[in-house]
């Protein structure tokens, strides 16, 4: 994902959701945008302090999520 090389300049990550949806993160300078791509593109411009409280926020989510899956399997 991060180490790949993307042929867009500032391409963080190219997350596929599904067929037809994605969402991109770009990065040149201190300019941050997020990308939902579908039929229709989104893009969201955030600052470092928004994209550290938006990973933190995924974070926690992802986390939850694993222990709830983890409690309905045992």
């Amino acid at each position: 994902m991060a180490n790949e090389q993307f042929d867009f300049p500032g391409r963080i990550a190219e997350i596929e959701i599904d067929e037809s949806a994605a969402v991109c993160v770009d990065q040149v300078g201190d300019e941050i945008t997020i990308v939902i791509a579908s039929v229709v593109g989104v893009y969201f411009e955030v600052t470092a302090d928004q994209a550290i409280e938006l990973s933190r926020a995924l974070a926690l989510a992802a986390a939850n999520a694993k222990k709830y899956s983890a409690s309905t399997e045992a």
